[in-house]
């Protein structure tokens, strides 16, 4: 960032702190744990205007290009965002923009955008908010946003079924943020699951994960520093799904909150014991599980070839 850039990130955060010390509440540091994501705490606080969703969701696709990523699902919670006065869709057309202004000075990559509800403890707590994050799914389906995520905290699940419902009633593709209540998670019929750890914890779930198919988006660098007890080896539940037949994939969880990269993700593979051809098989399974069209898929796979 220039001095004039500083100056407006500095008014924007509303914040006597310096760019350094900024950076240090971004990132999740060594030996500590943030149940409550208080690292996205001040980038959520910068992103409440257009102009501030326009330019980062811009500038994500400049550096995901710059990674050689070919292919990026993008996801976030237009919710988090109204707090100087902004819709949901407002806060969703403007990422698109910037979105859409990156891929065209950046053509090497593809890139859609997940929409994220959100559990915030109790299902009824922001119910409606949710809906309508669902139905704007729906409103820019063909238009850049290609699915629809529940995240945050796991309790209460089974009663966000209905959000699942509407979106496959709406025609929109799911994926369901679940690290510890698979069990719950699996009812939903998604197309895929976030992290799904527990899958490779127990006998009957691994069977489970491979009877049902349902691909799950893990990520490694995530797994062991949000302190789950799971090690970066061969009875990592990524090792131990793939030995097993699972549709397993890799994924960054958050770049800028773990410090990681897909680079990142890959040299964790390779500790787990992943060599190279394996490594290229997961990146096959996460194409076809992709929330995008047949001939982009085709294409993608061309490249692993």
């Amino acid at each position: 960032m220039d001095a004039f850039d500083q100056k407006q990130f500095m008014r924007f955060l509303e914040v006597n702190m310096s760019l350094e010390e900024i950076e240090k509440e971004m990132i999740i540091q060594p030996g500590t744990f943030d149940p409550d994501y208080l690292c996205f705490n001040p980038p959520i606080r910068v992103m409440q205007t257009p102009l501030a969703l326009k330019r980062v969701s811009k500038e994500l696709i400049e550096d995901l290009n710059k990674e050689d990523i070919k292919y990026a699902e993008l996801r976030f919670a237009p919710q988090f965002h109204l707090e100087k006065g902004l819709t949901q869709d407002e806060v969703v057309s403007s990422v698109l923009d910037g979105i859409n202004e990156g891929l065209k000075e950046n053509p090497g990559i593809i890139c859609g955008i997940i929409l994220c509800a959100m559990n915030q403890g109790k299902a009824n707590m922001n119910h409606d908010a949710n809906i309508e994050t669902i139905k704007l799914a729906k409103k820019y389906k063909d238009k850049g946003v290609v699915g629809i995520d529940v995240a945050g905290y796991e309790t209460d699940m089974e009663n966000f079924s209905d959000l699942f419902k509407l979106a496959k009633e709406l025609g929109i593709h799911t994926t369901c943020h679940s690290e510890f209540t698979v069990e719950e998670a699996i009812k939903f019929n998604t197309d895929r699951i976030g992290h799904g750890y527990q899958f490779g914890l127990k006998k009957e779930l691994i069977d489970l994960a491979v009877k049902t198919g349902v691909t799950l988006e893990m990520c490694p660098v995530s797994s062991v520093k949000y302190d789950y007890g799971l090690k970066i080896d061969e009875t990592h539940p990524l090792r131990v799904l793939y030995k097993a037949g699972a549709k397993v994939t890799v994924n960054t969880d958050n770049n800028t909150v773990l410090l990681t990269s897909l680079d990142e993700e890959y040299k964790q593979m390779r500790k787990m014991g992943f060599n190279d051809n394996e490594i290229e098989e997961v990146n096959e399974n996460a194409i076809r599980a992709a929330f995008t069209s047949d001939e982009i898929k085709n294409k993608l796979l061309a490249l692993t070839n």
